[in-house]
């Protein structure tokens, strides 16, 4: 009667250390970390420049290269805090900045395209905030001179993060 009570025991065990072991694998931590990345527009910034010559505009242009980092956010859920700006697009684009309207990339020159970000509403809507924070869907964009190089897909406005 021993022996089969000893291998219930260590069948247990076995079952414990499996679940504990599985916990601790990547995979197991990314599935845990479906929570929203909270980015910051100091990541953002960690980006090089490379000119190439863009055949639409017969011209050179400058092409992010961007860091691992930032790399590998690209189509994560992510959280970000900026300025609005006032751009004439409807309410479906909205452009979100690191500096306030006075300051910033287009208007005061503070920061480079790196500052400042498309954002694209998951449902079109008015916002009368300086400040706000969305959560979205990350894109890069390397390619496309005709847009930012910093996307935010399917955004909603959340509560302001610090």
């Amino acid at each position: 009667m021993m022996k089969p009570l000893k291998q219930l025991v260590i069948a247990a065990i076995l079952t414990c250390l499996a679940s504990v072991t599985e916990a601790q694998t990547p995979q197991a931590a990314a599935s845990k970390s479906q929570q929203p990345v909270k980015l910051t527009w100091e990541t953002l910034a960690k980006i090089k420049w490379e000119q190439r010559f863009n055949k639409k505009y017969n011209q050179k242009f400058n092409y992010p290269l961007f860091d691992d980092a930032v790399q590998a956010l690209e189509g994560k859920e992510v959280i970000i805090k900026g300025f609005l700006l006032p751009v004439d697009v409807g309410n479906e684009c909205l452009v979100l900045s690191r500096y306030p309207y006075e300051s910033c990339f287009f208007c005061g020159g503070a920061g480079g395209p790196e500052s400042v970000m498309e954002v694209y509403m998951k449902t079109p809507m008015r916002i009368n905030r300086k400040t706000v924070s969305f959560k979205g869907k990350l894109r890069l964009n390397g390619t496309d001179v005709d847009y930012l190089i910093y996307i935010l897909d399917d955004a909603e406005v959340v509560p302001d993060v610090q």
